[in-house]
């Protein structure tokens, strides 16, 4: 099963996953983003823009998930 990293990016700060999670495939990984941005919105809501990164296990984004921006899910990079 592939590993999943999912990166805090603030716009100028970055804190990496160091451990990642390993899931079935990208859709799963995408889920697992949203439920974390949905846990994490209210206690991070001074903190600007902030976006959740998935990266496989060579460091390559995947996708982007927003905490406050009007999207809808997420945005392949």
């Amino acid at each position: 099963m592939p590993r999943y990293f999912f990166n805090i990016r603030d716009g100028h700060d970055l804190d990496e996953d160091e451990e990642g999670i390993e899931l079935p495939d990208l859709e799963a990984a995408r889920a697992e983003a949203l439920a974390t941005v949905e846990e994490l919105r209210d206690e991070l809501a001074d903190a600007g823009n902030i976006e959740l990164e998935i990266t496989d296990e060579t460091g390559r984004r995947l996708l982007t998930v927003p905490f406050f921006r009007g999207g809808q899910g997420g945005r392949r990079r």
